[in-house]
C-alpha cells in the first residue's frame, strides 16, 4: 500500500444504542498544510446519515484505536441558485494540541502546499484515482462488535467540466466490480503526476478534488475541484469565521455575513 492511500478515512460515527454503539458510512480524507491538518468530506454524508459532528469518530491511520479530536468546522453557505454542487463540502480542522496528548498513531495527510493540482489542469482522457470506502464493502459484525471497512482504490478517466460550477466530471474505468458507488462520495480524488529525477521516473499522487457523487450504471461520477477546498482552507485562516461562502462567478472566496 502506498502512504498516500492511507490518508483516505473512513467515516464513522458512534451512537447510544444498547446493541451496538458503531455506523459507518461514507469516504473522507485529511489534508494539511504547515499550520494545520484538515479532515474532508462531502457535506451530504453527515446530512444523509442524520449525524452530527461531536458523533463522527475519525482515525488518523489504519493502527489508530482513539479518535480524532476537532476544534472548527467550515462549510459553504447555500445560495438561492439550483447549480450548488461545490457547496457541498465538510471540513474540520483537527485539535493539534489535543491531539499530541492523546493521539495513539502518526497523522497521514495529503500536503495542501506540495500535493495538489487544479482539476482546470486536466485534459480529457487522463488517468485518475478515486480512494474510498464503498458501502458494499463494509462489514458489520453484530455479534463480535466490529466493522471491517475496505479501502478501494478504483481508476477512472477525466472527462471534462462538469455542468456545474467548479466541478468536474469522471468515467470509472476498474476492475474492481462495484454494484453501487454509494459509500463513495467524500473520496478523494488524484492524479499521479510524473517526474524525472536522474535515471528515474516518479510518480507523485496530487490531489485534484473530492468525489460527489456517481452511478454505477452509468459509470461516471463527478467531483469538485481541489481549487475550492484551498479556498475554504485559505478563508478558514484568514477570519475567524467557522462559516465561509465562495462566490460561485469568481474564483476567489469571501467571509459570509
Amino acid at each position: 500500500m502506498s502512504r498516500f492511500e492511507e490518508a483516505s478515512r473512513p467515516v464513522l460515527y458512534e451512537y447510544d444504542h444498547p446493541d451496538f454503539a458503531y455506523w459507518c458510512k461514507g469516504s473522507s480524507f485529511l489534508i494539511a498544510n504547515a499550520r494545520y491538518f484538515y479532515w474532508v468530506t462531502a457535506a451530504h454524508v453527515l446530512a444523509n446519515a442524520k449525524a452530527h459532528v461531536d458523533s463522527l469518530r475519525i482515525f488518523p491511520s489504519d493502527g489508530s484505536r482513539i479518535s480524532l479530536p476537532f476544534n472548527e468546522q467550515y462549510t459553504v453557505n447555500k445560495g438561492v441558485t439550483d447549480d450548488e454542487d461545490y457547496k457541498d463540502v465538510c471540513v474540520l480542522r483537527i485539535d493539534l494540541h489535543n491531539f499530541d496528548k492523546s493521539g495513539d498513531a502518526p497523522l497521514i495527510a495529503q500536503d495542501l502546499e506540495a500535493g495538489v493540482l487544479s482539476a482546470d489542469a486536466l485534459k480529457p482522457s487522463d488517468e485518475l484515482w478515486i480512494i474510498g470506502y464503498p458501502a458494499e464493502s463494509n462489514l458489520v459484525d453484530y455479534e463480535s462488535s466490529r466493522i471491517s471497512n475496505t479501502r478501494s482504490v478504483l481508476r477512472g478517466i477525466y472527462q471534462g467540466r462538469s455542468s456545474s460550477v467548479h466541478c468536474h466530471e469522471l468515467r470509472m474505468e476498474t476492475s474492481i466490480a462495484l454494484e453501487s458507488y454509494d459509500g463513495l462520495s467524500g473520496s478523494p480524488v488524484y492524479h499521479m503526476k510524473r517526474q524525472i529525477r536522474g535515471r528515474e521516473e516518479l510518480m507523485f499522487p496530487m490531489l485534484v478534488g473530492l468525489l460527489l457523487r456517481g452511478t454505477a450504471s452509468s459509470r461516471i461520477a463527478h467531483f469538485v475541484g481541489s481549487d475550492v477546498l484551498v479556498n475554504i482552507i485559505k478563508l478558514a485562516e484568514a477570519m475567524p469565521n467557522n462559516t465561509v461562502e465562495r462566490d460561485a462567478r469568481k474564483s476567489g472566496a469571501r467571509p459570509s455575513l
